[in-house]
This record gives C-alpha cells, sequence and structure tokens, in this order.
C-alpha cells in the first residue's frame, strides 16, 4: 500500500505499472494514471480511478465494498466510507457514460460490492493503442508501425462544386500511401479523419485521438484549369513540420501529383518503399474530363451508406467512356456496382457480372489494384458461391494494400460466416483499428460478435456506434436484434419502438417485423409483411431479410420459399443462413439443410 499525492491510498496492482486495459471506446494506462477515450484523456484521477482499475483487474468477478475501503482508505485513515465509495462510482460511471440501472460496465451488487461486465483486453503498454513517448527519430520507435492521418484538404476555389475535386485528391492519397507503405505506414481510413477534425483543432488532439504519429493537411486552390497544391507533414506529439511542398499543375496532371506527393511523405517517414515504377503502373487519366468525372464519382460514393451511389456508377461509368485505359475508374466502378448489391440497391446477378467485366478491366491496366482485388472476391463470394477464389481475393488485396479498410471489413464477414469467428473478429478490429469512427465498421464488429452467439459484446459495440449517431439504424436494428437474443426483451421492445418511429428501408422493415413478431406483437409484424410484399412487387426486396420476419411469426413454409428465391437472386446475404441465430427455427427443417449444404456453408 502506498499514499498519492492526492492522499489517496493505492495498492500495487498484480499486473504491474506497465499493464493496459482496453474496454469498449476506454483504455487504460496504469503507469501514466490516464483513462483515455479514443484516444483523448478523460480526467478521472484519485478514487474513481482507483476503483476502476481494481474492477478491471478482475473482470467479471465481485469486489467487495471491503476490499475497496482497504485498498482506497487503509486501516487508521477516517473517512465517511460510505459516501465516500458511493461518490467515487458516482463519479466513474459518469466519465464512463455508464447507467447505474442499465450498465455497460460497472454493476451494482447491492450491499456486497461491484463487477466490472464489458469485455476487458489486457496488454502490456508496449501494446497500448495510444502512442509511447518515444518521438519518430528513435531507434525503438522506428521498428513499429507509424500510422498516418490525412486530413479534409481545404478548397479555396469559392466554388461549392469543386469540394469533390479537393475530397478525392485526398482519397487517391490515402489509397496511394496505403499500397505505397505496406511494411512499416498504418494509414488511417478518410472516415475517421474526417470526422475528428469537426471536434479536434489541435494536430496533437487529432493525432491523440486517431493515435496517428504523423498528420498530413494540405489545401487546393483552383484557377482556371489549373490547380495549386499544397500540402504538409506534421509529427503530431510536437506538432512540428517535418515537410511541406506546393504543386501547380493543369488538371489532367494531378494523379501525377498525388503520386509525387505519396512518395515525399513515405520518404520522409524512412519507410521502406515498394519498387513503385516496377509494380505499380500509373492509375490515372491525362485526359482532364475522364479525370474530373472519376473525382465526382468519388465524391458521391463517399456519401454515407447507399446515398450518392447510384450517382457515383453513373460518374465512374463516364470517365470509362472517356477514357479506356483508366484502371482507376475501372477499379472504382466495380467497387461502387458491388456496394450497389450490398446495400440492396440493385439485383445481383447482372450488377455483379457489369462489376467482374470492370474488375477484370481493371487488373488487365493495373494487376496491384487492391480495389480490383477486393471487387473479384466480392463477385466470387455472392455471385459464385466460391470461397476458395473469394479468400484469395481478399488476401491479394490486402497484400497490395494492407491499410484498406473495406478489405478488411468484408474479409471479415466473409469469415464469420465461415465460423471461422477468432479470425473474423482480427480483421474487423484491425478496420477498426484504422478507422474508428466509421459507424459501419464499428456496426460489422457487432455483426462478427451476433453471428457468433456472443451477444454482451455486440450489444456494447452497438451501443458504442449509437453513441457516436443515434440515428445511425443499421446498429440499432442489430442492437434490438442481439438484446432480443439475449433475452433482454423489454431492452429490445424499446429499441424496436424507436426504430418504428423511423422511415425505414426495407431490410430495416423486415428486421422490424421479425422483433416485433419475437416479442409477441404478431399483429403489427403482420402489417409489415404486408407492406414488404407490397413494395416487392414495384421494386427490389432482399428476400432473405423478408424471411427472416416470415420465419418469426411462424409461417416457415413461406420463410423457405423466401430463402430458395435469395439463392435464385443471389441474395448478398445469404452467405450469412448458416450463422444467423434468428433461422435457428429452421435448423431442423430438411429444406433448409439442403439450402445449406448447396452453399457448402458450416452448419
Amino acid at each position: 500500500m502506498r499514499i498519492g499525492l492526492d492522499g489517496t491510498a493505492t495498492a500495487h496492482n498484480s499486473y504491474g505499472v506497465n499493464t493496459a486495459f482496453r474496454f469498449g471506446r476506454f483504455e487504460l494506462d496504469a503507469r501514466a494514471r490516464e483513462l483515455r477515450k479514443d484516444g483523448v484523456r478523460i480526467r478521472l484521477q484519485g478514487q474513481p480511478f482507483e476503483v476502476l482499475q481494481r474492477l478491471l483487474q478482475q473482470p467479471g468477478d465481485m469486489i467487495s465494498r471491503e476490499e475497496l475501503r482497504q485498498q482506497l482508505w487503509p486501516d487508521g485513515t477516517f473517512v465517511d466510507f460510505e459516501h465516500g465509495l458511493n461518490a467515487a462510482v458516482k463519479r466513474l460511471r459518469a466519465a464512463l457514460n455508464d447507467d447505474a440501472e442499465r450498465p455497460r460496465f460497472v454493476e451494482t451488487l447491492p450491499r456486497r460490492g461491484y463487477r466490472f461486465i464489458g469485455t476487458v483486453e489486457r496488454a502490456g503498454l508496449d501494446d497500448l493503442s495510444s502512442r509511447s513517448d518515444s518521438r519518430p527519430n528513435d531507434g525503438g520507435a522506428l521498428n513499429r508501425k507509424r500510422r498516418l492521418a490525412v486530413l479534409p484538404f481545404a478548397s479555396f476555389s469559392g466554388d461549392a462544386p469543386q469540394e469533390y475535386f479537393a475530397e478525392g485528391l485526398r482519397e487517391e492519397m490515402i489509397t496511394q500511401l496505403g499500397r505505397l507503405g505496406t511494411n512499416r505506414l498504418g494509414v488511417i481510413a478518410r472516415t475517421s479523419s474526417s470526422l475528428i477534425q469537426r471536434t479536434a483543432t489541435r494536430i496533437r488532439d487529432i493525432g491523440d485521438a486517431l493515435r496517428a504519429d504523423y498528420v498530413v493537411e494540405g489545401s487546393v486552390r483552383h484557377d482556371g484549369d489549373r490547380a495549386r497544391i499544397t500540402v504538409q507533414l506534421i509529427e503530431s506529439r510536437g506538432e512540428t513540420q517535418l515537410w511541406a511542398e506546393s504543386y501547380e499543375r493543369r488538371l489532367c496532371d494531378c494523379f501525377q501529383v498525388q503520386s509525387e506527393v505519396a512518395a515525399e511523405i513515405v520518404r520522409s517517414l524512412a519507410v521502406e518503399l515498394l519498387p513503385v515504377a516496377a509494380h505499380v503502373p500509373p492509375a490515372g487519366s491525362s485526359h482532364a474530363d475522364a479525370h474530373q468525372a472519376y473525382l465526382k464519382g468519388r465524391y458521391h460514393w463517399n456519401k454515407p451508406a447507399d446515398q450518392g451511389i447510384k450517382e457515383a456508377i453513373a460518374f465512374f461509368q463516364r470517365a470509362v467512356a472517356l477514357d479506356g485505359q483508366f484502371a482507376g475508374a475501372y477499379a472504382a466502378l466495380g467497387r461502387a456496382q458491388v456496394g450497389a448489391v450490398n446495400y440492396q440497391v440493385l439485383e445481383a446477378r447482372g450488377t455483379l457480372a457489369d462489376a467482374r467485366r470492370a474488375a477484370t478491366r481493371a487488373l488487365q491496366l493495373d494487376p496491384t489494384s487492391s480495389e480490383a482485388h477486393l471487387t473479384m472476391a466480392e463477385v466470387e463470394r455472392i455471385l459464385e458461391w466460391d470461397w476458395r477464389g473469394a479468400e484469395k481475393g481478399y488476401r491479394t488485396a490486402l497484400a497490395f494494400n494492407p491499410s484498406s479498410v473495406a478489405v478488411h471489413r468484408h474479409y471479415g464477414l466473409y469469415l464469420a460466416a465461415r465460423r471461422r469467428v477468432a479470425e473474423a473478429s482480427a480483421s474487423t478490429e484491425r478496420a477498426y483499428d484504422l478507422d474508428p469512427l466509421c459507424l459501419e465498421v464499428n456496426t460489422n464488429a457487432a455483426w462478427v460478435r451476433f453471428v457468433a452467439r456472443d451477444y454482451p459484446p455486440a450489444i456494447e459495440r452497438c451501443r458504442h456506434t449509437l453513441d457516436m449517431d443515434a440515428s445511425y439504424v443499421s446498429a440499432r436494428r442489430l442492437l434490438a436484434a442481439a438484446l432480443m437474443a439475449a433475452g433482454r426483451v423489454d431492452e429490445a421492445s424499446a429499441e424496436l419502438e424507436l426504430l418504428a418511429a423511423d422511415d425505414l428501408d426495407p431490410v430495416s422493415l423486415a428486421w422490424l417485423a421479425h422483433g416485433l413478431a419475437t416479442k409477441g406483437d404478431r399483429a403489427r409484424a403482420a402489417g409489415i409483411l404486408e407492406q414488404l410484399e407490397h413494395l416487392a412487387r414495384d421494386r427490389y426486396v432482399s428476400a432473405y431479410h423478408r424471411a427472416l420476419a416470415h420465419v418469426a411469426v411462424g409461417d416457415h413454409d413461406r420463410a423457405v420459399e423466401l430463402l430458395a428465391l435469395a439463392l435464385e437472386q443471389r441474395d448478398p446475404a445469404i452467405i450469412n443462413l448458416g450463422v444467423d441465430p434468428r433461422f435457428d427455427a429452421l435448423s431442423s427443417d430438411r429444406r433448409y439443410q439442403e439450402m445449406v449444404g448447396r452453399l457448402a456453408l458450416p452448419a
């Protein structure tokens, strides 16, 4: 026992001062005695910190009030123990945004003690997600993978439609950096680096939040058909500018500018480069209008969920029509077409055939295109049910760009459907590491836990996602499903009512119907099913998700019919048939078993 500077008695923990704990969005650094959320330090000192540290040492176990008294107030220390401990726990819950009635982290066991109920990962501080105190020039620091964030470029054109150019330029830089710095450089995805800039203004704060060692920021100024691009590289901890450069080019030269900037940054970080000239052919276009169309497509592609996806496809199609040698546009076109299928915007068969043609052409022009390899993997998964071919495609895509969040995310979902839970979790967590503020990435990580029937972490991840954006429907509907599967019907019902208040897409309607029927409200579920049948007469509506609702209302024959239709239509969700717990009611049905066998899925 020792007495801290704040007068609080502190026991030496059995895991040593080099212990770190991660849970949810938080991490506790025992040596620095700091609690951080998304990399940003949270004020928590003294007794509340001691309580949290002690609970984290034995997650899932009750820590008695007497044990906490002995640790916080050693013998001989006079204090109003009951009031002091209650106040410490209250301050702790406030820091964690936890609810005593519906706790995610700290559970009260009345008159006995407390228990930490969240999922905890323990690591040495060398493995802590926050950066070490080593400076970039330290020899030890160079042995670990550096992390870099590219912030949104400021556009000074005064022309709002030119915003697409600055954002497209930045995204291409992220891609180039991911491909060039495969060995020692991790590149934070655009979503997180965009969101964090809205809440943090200092470079050091941005670096802390994203765990980024370096930050790139820049600006674009247009003058007719010319663009002036200014870029600087900043070491985030010291907010020190390491390198800056300006480029003035005609718009048709901008891909060359992107390649030059990316290579210069990588050289500045002393990263071993891939032999770019030999293995990474230029993916750009010398055709100014084709280049502009490509950037407009990227701008629309980066809108949330399925917003802008049809516009993106149209612009990419225009780009390849103007320049048949434009590898990057072909790769982007294939990805957007696969995205339209995954978002249930377009039917699968014809759209995926188009995506395969686009990706094939992209790979003829640039065999190193990670984006095109991902498209081919998704086509193999959805259209052909070729699991070996799909996995080869994902792995090849990662080999060419280990910083691709999209590849890590889709590969994780594929692995989850194959019941390779540990690998699936590792892949989706890698996506999270590269894009921690992305709503879709977080929801995908929750889905992996859901289909593994590990409901508490799935629930926690969904709530974490909704903490960032309470209107994100995908996380809300998965939270309701996970709560229902965990037997927490009242909580699930509350989430379902929140869902019902929204203007829902067909997939979410089907999930709502399933949840309502599961909790016994079959009348409302039947009304939603009727609505879905009406919608399906005029547009594509996922048969897989409609089948979910029919299972819940007990109409197994109709559910099987719809699943057979989903197989025929190559519904992208059908790969989950063998692992989705909501189909358990069909597990003994011979017809269901035959479909799982046809897919060669694990039963």
